[in-house]
């Protein structure tokens, strides 16, 4: 059980603490841009602050590229379990779209909108302030590790934790999102990525459009028909049943076209093509000779980069007109990651929801993909809990970019209860079963003894 003077000192610090929170997503700690360097670094202090404030022992690690990565001890009673939290406090760029600034947070009809607020500094602020909730020592040792390079890929970040050289009972990451606006979900499988650029060049300069249009070759065209092949061809679709309905996945796009039926498979099962930047021409009246594409290629679990690097340049190779040039630049992959906690973390995590907010968490699958996972896996040899806390929809990576208060206070709570739950006994009791779909659409109980590592529909 949760001493009740936990719950109650959350409560009673909720406003100051969210002003706290405002203050640190005014940070605009962008780490894919250089320029945001300073503000980076700023962001990594005030974090290493406010837990040093708090009786935390707080370091921080530099990472090859400079950005630090924030390590806070939190003491805990002489033979206590060590737990390990990990978040990260840089941002992705804001991008066009927001209805309100997005480093000046505001609050409307209950939700924060800023960026950051729900990807990933309010989950990570979640945590921290049931630590400060919580009377004299914690009933687990608990490290906080939070970086800021996660949003370009984590560079540096398994070096660190690998010299950290702890043991973990267990790893904590809450940087998905809720199953919807009551329920935590668990995530135990995220897609692969793999970024890289294409690019189709026909040699010279740019020609008059109307006097050599149709007689040579242009290379947005090339690059159109490249790009249908990557999509049409690249992965196999696999039937699978889902965890979310279609409606569910659609409200999460706010109103943005979707393609098909089985949208949960879509976003967590099956690979996807996607092109995030095109670049052709100046918009008059020439034909140029180069165009080019960024992709973001997600890949499905069990899938090896490697593998699909392969079998994405065979699929371009030779269709090239001639004396002009197609070109794969693969430069970033992370593997997919299936990560399904520990019996004794299952039992931990339902414990913890269903004594803090009256039920239990839903297992679901993921479609995006946290790099620091595997890093944290070979780390520690042990699955992290990724433990959903963001809002269905609270757009991450786009504009308004939202976090409830009302579910920021369930979370606090939630990670105050699993603190507790994490520092009892290893019980060899059963404990109430775990929801999945099958693939008539109806709901299959599985105990935890049972939880399958693949989804059904996939093959064995």
């Amino acid at each position: 059980m949760i001493p009740p003077g936990v719950l109650a000192a959350a409560e009673q610090r909720q406003a100051r603490r969210l002003i706290e929170l405002l203050d640190w997503l005014a940070m605009p700690s962008i780490s894919a841009d250089p320029r945001h360097q300073p503000d980076v670094r700023r962001a990594a202090r005030w974090l290493a602050s406010w837990q040093r404030a708090r009786g935390a022992t707080v370091d921080l690690r530099p990472t090859r590229l400079g950005r630090d990565v924030v390590v806070a001890r939190w003491p805990a009673p002489t033979g206590a379990r060590q737990v390990v939290i990990y978040g990260h406090y840089d941002v992705q760029p804001p991008g066009p779209g927001w209805s309100s600034h997005p480093f000046r947070p505001v609050i409307r009809d209950g939700l924060i909108h800023a960026r950051g607020a729900n990807d990933d500094k309010g989950q990570l602020f979640a945590h921290l302030c049931a630590l400060d909730a919580w009377p004299g020592l914690l009933p687990v040792e608990v490290v906080v590790i939070a970086e800021g390079a996660e949003e370009v890929g984590s560079p540096g970040f398994a070096e660190v934790v690998r010299e950290l050289r702890l043991r973990p009972a267990a790893v904590i990451v809450s940087d998905t999102e809720r199953y919807d606006d009551r329920t935590p979900s668990v995530t135990i499988s995220q897609r692969g990525q793999l970024t890289a650029t294409l690019v189709v060049d026909t040699g010279g300069t740019a020609v008059h459009a109307g006097r050599l249009g149709g007689a040579v070759v242009d290379p947005s065209l090339v690059l159109a028909d490249a790009l249908r092949v990557l999509r049409e061809q690249l992965f196999t679709v696999r039937p699978a049943a889902g965890t979310r309905t279609d409606d569910a996945v659609r409200r999460a796009a706010r109103g943005r076209a979707t393609v098909g039926t089985d949208l949960d498979s879509r976003i967590t099962r099956n690979g996807s093509v996607g092109v995030t930047r095109l670049a052709a021409g100046s918009g008059r009246a020439a034909l140029p000779s180069r165009a080019e594409a960024t992709l973001d290629l997600r890949l499905p679990p069990r899938s090896a980069p490697a593998e699909v690097v392969r079998r994405a340049r065979r699929l371009l190779d030779g269709r090239a007109p001639r004396g002009t040039r197609v070109e794969l630049h693969f430069t970033r992959g992370i593997a997919a990651q299936e990560s399904v906690p520990d019996e004794f973390t299952r039992k931990s995590v339902h414990q913890a929801c269903v004594s803090a907010i009256g039920r239990p968490p839903v297992y679901v699958g993921s479609g995006g993909t946290v790099p620091a996972v595997g890093m944290l896996r070979r780390a520690f040899g042990i699955n992290p809990l990724l433990l959903g806390f963001g809002p269905p929809g609270g757009n991450a990576h786009g504009p308004d970019e939202t976090m409830d208060i009302a579910g920021w206070a369930a979370a606090v709570k939630v990670s105050a209860a699993l603190l507790c739950a994490l520092s009892g006994p290893i019980r060899a009791d059963p404990v109430p079963v775990l929801r999945r779909k099958d693939h008539h659409g109806k709901h299959r109980l599985f105990r935890h003894g049972e939880l399958p590592v693949h989804f059904e529909g996939e093959e064995q």
